[in-house]
């Protein structure tokens, strides 16, 4: 079985091309069920664990498993952490993945996917309302599927409002 960091995750398939997979992965048939979450006993604040299967149509498996401890925050810790395992068709593990790392990466080209089908060709400013973690993904995705020049970002439970102006800010 093969481990894939974050850092890994980062490397593996630029923006544009993990646009075009999710494209292609969207018109299969992928079976995804309801996720579930129990109670984590311990802490002392409410704990989850959260599971999220999905299974490919070559019978291939995978599930995300998540834990949400809201408590993490007051530590500097992310609040939600997982890993997503991949099974083959035989039921064998093949794959334990950082699942923030591709969480955030698919979420981004899956919002840029519907911008392509959504949004104007010459669409040249995107407003990302939510500064977090999440924000510099969405803006690289975008990026690659319209001419974006301006990002404007704000964060409505602070108020605060932060323009980045240029694309050259949008690349690592």
């Amino acid at each position: 079985m093969i481990v894939v960091d974050a850092d890994r995750i980062e490397g593996l398939l630029p923006m544009e091309q993990l646009v075009e997979a999710l494209h292609r992965a969207f018109a299969t048939e992928v079976r995804a069920y309801e996720r579930t979450q129990v109670p984590v006993p311990g802490g002392v604040d409410e704990r989850l664990l959260r599971t999220m299967p999905a299974f490919g149509p070559d019978g291939r498996v995978m599930v995300k498993l998540a834990t949400v401890f809201p408590g993490n925050r007051d530590a500097g810790l992310p609040t939600i952490q997982g890993a997503l395992l991949i099974f083959d068709a035989h039921g064998r593990p093949t794959a334990l993945l950082d699942a923030a790392a591709v969480t955030r990466r698919r979420t981004a080209a899956a919002s840029a996917l519907a911008s392509r089908f959504l949004s104007r060709r010459d669409s040249r400013r995107l407003l990302i309302i939510g500064t977090g973690c999440l924000a510099p993904y969405l803006a690289l995705a975008h990026a690659t599927v319209r001419p974006i020049e301006d990002v404007i970002e704000t964060q409505p439970d602070m108020g605060g409002t932060d323009q980045i102006n240029g694309t050259a800010k949008l690349h690592h």
